[in-house]
């Protein structure tokens, strides 16, 4: 009796972590450059009686992972907005070392850095920021990432790809941080689109409805674990009676 309430406890656990997880996707499923993520979960099998084919069956949260499929690109007329067209990432200086982002709001800031919407400086393809003079008037990117003022060459935007961007661990403020071993590369195949941003690529409608789904799942399992408690409880009674 018991195991069915372990059971059920591991299963809520599981509901939790993904309600959890489906929320975040929803609230954020108009951030610019913002990417789903999704639970992998395994079922572990045990022992659950007498004989070798009793198996009881425990849910195990895996671990998440982030879903890097394209999302829809939506124009702002924002000369300094760029959209990624293809698998690569801009890169950026943080106060912990460079990280990666798909969020193509862009702008100069006080200084005439170029920074994204963080604050946190863009590099080019040297790896240093990049500074407007204060005196430009006309701002252009190319789709092979060449900023120009005034027809000006001043640098080369920096777009990084990752042979497993699975592995590419999204740490807030729409920034991903490389895992141990991990090397950007440059991507000559993803193309800058000046004038617009990629939106996030979450379905909201498809994550409402998961939301619904898995908040059904968590009422029934609620419900199978108050009745095992309510059977246990109603067997230690009677035992109690009897003796």
């Amino acid at each position: 009796m018991e195991n069915q309430l372990y059971i059920g406890l591991s299963r809520q656990m599981a509901l939790r972590r993904q309600l959890d997880v489906v929320a975040n996707n929803v609230a954020n499923m108009n951030t610019a450059g913002f990417r789903g993520e999704r639970t992998l979960f395994e079922a572990a099998l045990e022992a659950g009686g007498r004989k070798p084919t009793d198996r009881i069956a425990f849910t195990i949260d895996r671990s998440t992972y982030t879903d890097l499929r394209a999302g829809a690109f939506t124009e702002t007329g924002n000369p300094y907005d760029v959209a990624l067209d293809g698998d690569g990432f801009l890169s950026v200086q943080t106060p912990d070392g460079v990280r990666y982002t798909r969020d193509g709001r862009l702008r100069r800031d006080a200084d005439g850095t170029l920074v994204g919407t963080n604050g946190y400086p863009v590099l080019d393809d040297g790896r240093r920021p990049i500074v407007i003079p204060s005196d430009s008037s006309v701002i252009s990117i190319g789709s092979d990432g060449l900023l120009s003022a005034d027809g000006n060459v001043i640098a080369r935007i920096a777009v990084s790809r990752f042979d497993n961007p699975q592995m590419l661990k999204q740490t807030g403020d729409l920034l991903f941080e490389p895992g141990e071993g991990m090397e950007a590369r440059p991507a000559p195949d993803t193309r800058l689109v000046e004038g617009k941003v990629e939106r996030s690529n979450v379905q909201g409608i498809v994550e409402i409805g998961r939301m619904m789904d898995l908040t059904r799942d968590y009422q029934a399992v609620t419900r199978m674990v108050d009745d095992g408690q309510d059977l246990l409880r109603s067997a230690i009674n009677r035992l109690g009676k009897s003796s």
